[in-house]
């Protein structure tokens, strides 16, 4: 339980660092950057993102599509929306 709810809280938390670096980002650039969930994961690790794409279209295809609308997405909506879904069903089990 509490490792669920740390990965909750940590997703949480880089969202909203994901959030303030886009911030920056725009404020640099003068209009408004987002940056996708593929583009901070490519920054991290390139050849990780091409190996789970091809990973997953080969193990199930019809998931390749919605996998790449999510990972098209926002970072900071994306690992906010999944962080705090964690941490709610922690919070929903707890009682």
């Amino acid at each position: 339980m509490f490792l669920f709810r740390l990965l909750g809280l940590l997703l949480i938390t880089l969202a909203l660092m994901a959030l303030g670096a886009d911030a920056l980002k725009s404020l640099e650039a003068g209009a408004l950057e987002i940056r996708s969930l593929a583009s901070i994961w490519t920054l991290i690790h390139p050849a990780s993102v091409d190996g789970f794409t091809s990973w997953v279209g080969a193990t199930v295809p019809a998931a390749s599509p919605p996998l790449a609308t999510v990972l098209s997405y926002p970072a900071w909506a994306v690992l906010g929306v999944i962080g705090i879904v964690i941490a709610g069903l922690i919070r929903l089990i707890r009682r």
